[in-house]
């Protein structure tokens, strides 16, 4: 009897927190509903940098930015479903009150669902988290805001965070803005959607195995993985409260290059060290290139080798880069099956029970990938043993063989001698990036484009090229370069799936370049420890490159 009245007190509040959120949009309509107007219009098509700079001069208000891309933002709602909570109002108080001198005025940010505005509820996805605000804004909002920037909304992502997908049962799915059916990634998917179909510029999501940079990719946006220590964390909400094993970090994603250059460099400007204690005093360092660069490619991570529209996006970057002087070499990293290894048992050390103990009863799912990856990992360990000798023995599959001799719950053993295994892998790859000599490396950002929805079932192994640089903890890009093409990117003719292992049979499984048409393909640039900046400007150098032999990425939804 507790069971029912459990579900019948749990489908009340998702009834109730989709009828909060609808009842405020309607609030909106009478402004926000409105068409565009030829200022909407000229702000919409603005760098951040020069909106910011006409506020300074009194050209154009806060509150007019607001208006722009508020009404924007309420259009890709409607299309994508992006949007959890709605600030509108609020941001429209801030508006009044801003720091107009600030190097952000009047810029409207969005947020990830899990980061903490005062009144404002952070459910995670979970429906009791629903109606229980929090009292205080993180270090990070108030950070912006002083540096008059506009919070306005927080963006949808999946349950668990466990996913590249954003789905849960309190909001719903969130819809790729360039492809029906497709997902914009996870776990930071709302931020992508909104930001690539317009809605606003700029906004913060969280990654611990590539959650802005596979969403940025899938999506078409611009983005920078930090190492721990440069922006703050503190203060947010998070389903997986203790996992520290690979340490969850904040980072900016960007509708443009420029405004992500911007803005990270405002992040930084700001002393984030003064409003959160973890992070490192280290101000902003200007780079400088050398004109000739020694650039690292990694064309195959052992476990799933890109698919064909990755590759040629990939191919194109190489080839601008060739032509541009610089010098291209064949990085040879440690396993990075060993490293998808080692990742993924510290991020579900505890077999998820941490990220599902919220959950009100079992009636209460989350997304199709995360439910199969965590019965694996809580199954019997005599069962995976099991399983892992027939894949390698009957099958001849020793990449899915190593991961299931290692999916159990840890005990605290178990779990000090992983992190000892991360540190020994860091060491490794220091080692290998310094004997190679290269400035950079270039690789894929996932195997493949987005996933079609539930398309994490299949795929829920694929993370490699992602996951890896949040265990070495390096500082990672991604620029979108182009979008898949029916014709250019099908598969050959004499691809055979039953060859692939049992992850990359996954991934492919998914691969489908027909459907796939117009999404967004990216590569990933990648430094090393707390080489944001360098990065950075490794990212402007590409895009330069690519430039060069006319490749330019087109916006979705420009005006």
């Amino acid at each position: 009897m507790f069971g029912y009245c459990n579900y019948f007190k749990y489908k009340g509040i998702l009834q109730k927190k989709r009828e909060e959120r609808d009842a405020k949009i309607a609030e909106l309509m009478p402004v926000y509903g409105q068409p565009l107007t030829s200022i909407d219009v000229e702000i919409l098509r603005t760098p951040v940098s020069q909106v910011v700079a006409k506020v300074h001069e009194g050209i154009i208000k806060p509150i007019d930015v607001l208006h722009a891309y508020g009404k924007q933002t309420l259009k890709a709602q409607e299309d994508t479903n992006c949007i959890t909570e709605i600030a509108f109002k609020d941001a429209e108080k801030q508006a009044e009150i801003c720091n107009v001198n600030g190097p952000l005025a009047g810029i409207p940010v969005s947020f990830k669902d899990t980061v903490s505005f005062k009144g404002y509820d952070s459910t995670l996805g979970y429906a009791a988290n629903a109606f229980k605000p929090m009292p205080f804004d993180a270090p990070l909002v108030t950070m912006l805001k002083d540096a008059g920037a506009l919070p306005y909304c927080k963006t949808n992502i999946p349950m668990t965070l466990l996913s590249y997908e954003s789905y849960n049962n309190v909001f719903g799915r969130t819809e790729n803005p360039h492809v029906k059916g497709y997902t914009p990634g996870g776990s930071s998917g709302g931020e992508a959607a909104l930001i690539a179909y317009g809605g606003g510029r700029v906004g913060m999501g969280t990654d611990v195995a590539g959650s802005v940079r596979v969403p940025s990719h899938f999506s078409g946006l611009y983005t920078v993985r930090s190492s721990y220590g440069r922006i703050p964390r503190a203060g947010n909400n998070t389903p997986t409260k203790g996992q520290d094993g690979i340490t969850s970090i904040y980072s900016p994603m960007a509708r443009t290059f420029e405004d992500l250059k911007y803005v990270f460099k405002v992040l930084i400007d700001m002393k984030p060290w003064e409003y959160d204690g973890t992070v490192y005093p280290i101000p902003w360092r200007e780079v400088t290139l050398p004109k000739k660069m020694k650039i690292g490619i990694l064309t195959d991570d052992g476990v799933v080798a890109p698919s064909p529209a990755c590759a040629r996006a990939l191919n194109l970057t190489i080839d601008a880069l060739k032509k541009a002087g610089h010098e291209i070499v064949e990085f040879k990293p440690p396993s990075h099956l060993e490293g998808l290894r080692i990742a993924t048992q510290l991020i579900v050390a505890d077999a998820g029970r941490t990220a599902t103990g919220g959950l009100m009863g079992s009636f209460e799912s989350y997304d199709a990938g995360v439910t199969k990856f965590l019965w694996v990992c809580r199954l019997p360990r005599f069962i995976t043993t099991i399983m892992a000798w027939y894949f390698e023995k009957i099958k001849g599959d020793n990449v899915i063989a190593t991961m299931l001799r290692s999916f159990h719950e840890k005990t605290m053993t178990e779990y000090m001698a992983l992190v000892w295994e991360r540190e020994g892998y860091r060491a490794q790859y220091f080692n290998a990036w310094k004997e190679s000599g290269i400035d950079f490396l270039l690789t894929v950002p996932n195997a493949t484009p987005a996933l079609p929805h539930n398309g994490m079932l299949n795929a829920f192994g694929s993370v490699g090229y992602a996951s890896t640089y949040n265990l070495v903890d390096y500082s990672a890009g991604v620029i979108p370069v182009t979008h898949v093409d029916k014709d250019l990117d099908a598969l050959p003719a004499d691809f055979d799936l039953s060859k692939l292992n049992y992850i990359a049979k996954g991934a492919y499984k998914n691969y489908n370049a027909s459907k796939m048409h117009g999404l967004p393909v990216g590569v990933q640039i990648v430094g090393r420890r707390l080489e944001e900046e360098k990065v950075l400007a490794i990212m402007e150098n590409v895009i330069g490159a690519l430039k060069d032999i006319g490749v330019e990425y087109k916006l979705l939804n420009e005006l």
